[in-house]
């Protein structure tokens, strides 16, 4: 048998409290779930991607490095390749920004050489031992001057192919070759033309609705 219900002070029996009341927004339990909405939304503006999301898509980097090359005759043919990539990576270049290799002109065809040039897709271009010895250099070899009649061929040739610009990579050595990396100077308003501008591709046809150049006018010369 159960007891009497407990009497307030007003002789009534409390009343119940009522719930609360929701405090969020209310949701229609049949709708679909969408999406999350994001807890920090982007700024405006913003692609809201991280930085290098992107991937390795972006331009290739300018062909401003120089790689003088000495190469001695017993030089294996991929000993040439493995030091100029050990260089690069010394310093933290990429092999994409070679436009060059330089080096002695006879040794412009030692397969060594050519088969580095064929790795970094770029020319062999060569010089003479009084152009090269002419070139003032931080390391001067006199056994390489007695070799082949100029003090130094790797750096020289870096920084000859490299005018106004700096040695980035002193030379390095291996058992038969010997390699150094310049880089260019900033092109300005009064630098000299790339001399590697004449072996890029030739520009393709005009571009749909130009016009072809006329016949010249009478009387005028061809630019000679």
């Amino acid at each position: 048998m159960t007891g009497p219900a407990p009497v307030g002070a007003a002789g009534r029996p409390p009343a119940a409290e009522p719930p609360a009341p929701p405090t969020g927004p209310r949701t229609d339990p049949h709708a679909p779930a969408g999406p999350a909405a994001p807890a920090h939304p982007p700024a405006p503006g913003s692609t809201g991607r991280a930085p290098g999301a992107d991937g390795p898509g972006g331009p290739p980097p300018a062909r401003v490095l120089v790689v003088g090359v000495g190469a001695g005759r017993a030089a294996g043919e991929q000993e040439v390749g493995a030091l100029v990539l050990a260089a690069l990576a010394e310093a933290g270049l990429s092999p994409q920004a070679v436009a060059r290799i330089s080096t002695l002109e006879s040794r412009t065809e030692h397969p060594a050489i050519r088969r580095a040039a064929r790795m970094l897709g770029v020319p062999v271009v060569g010089h003479s031992a009084a152009e090269l010895a002419a070139v003032r250099v931080p390391h001067p070899s006199r056994t390489a001057e007695l070799a082949v009649g100029t003090p130094s061929v790797a750096e020289a040739a870096a920084l000859l192919d490299a005018p106004g610009g700096e040695l980035v990579v002193p030379k390095r050595k291996s058992a038969a070759a010997t390699v150094a990396v310049a880089r260019r100077a900033a092109p300005g308003a009064d630098a000299a033309p790339d001399p590697d501008a004449a072996e890029l591709p030739s520009p393709g046809p005009p571009a749909s609705g130009s016009r072809a150049p006329g016949p010249p006018a009478p009387g005028s010369r061809a630019p000679g």
